[in-house]
């Protein structure tokens, strides 16, 4: 049962640990977008169409860098992109070592109830012999 109660102990570690990493790496991610949006890419060039997605096609008249600026455009767009869907992915395996943190929780609390019971048998035992050896010890 001790095996038990560390061996759940360290699972729980260790999910902690992989809850750190992922927070660390949404918020790594999500630098990451805000400085690819402000990486000099100027407001017409991200102009928002009424779906919510960016509108690659609108370029400046008679801009020189006009392909250039529509090219990091949709580099942009496609690491905004990767970066929400990564930020989902971490989500979701978020929740799920919440919901395995949540059941290790459970087991510990019940191995501990279980641990509780056998401590107290122990000491009923324990002072049910104390008692047959005092009573054997007046009858000799």
């Amino acid at each position: 049962m001790k095996a038990t109660v560390i061996r759940h102990g360290e699972t729980l570690r260790r999910t902690k640990e992989e809850i750190s990493e992922l927070n660390c790496m949404i918020q790594r991610l999500m630098a990451e977008v805000e400085n690819a949006k402000c990486q000099g890419i100027p407001s017409w060039g991200r102009a928002e169409t009424g779906n919510g997605q960016r509108d690659l096609g609108h370029n400046p008249p008679c801009s020189p860098l006009g392909p250039q600026n529509t090219k990091l455009e949709a580099a942009v767009t496609q690491l905004e992109q990767q970066g929400e869907t990564a930020l989902s992915d971490a989500r979701c395996k978020l929740a799920e070592l919440e919901a395995a943190l949540q059941k290790a929780k459970q087991d510990m609390a019940c191995l501990v109830k279980e641990y509780q019971e056998v401590m107290n048998s122990k000491l009923g035992l324990a002072t049910y012999r104390l008692l047959l050896e005092d009573k054997e010890h007046r009858w000799a």
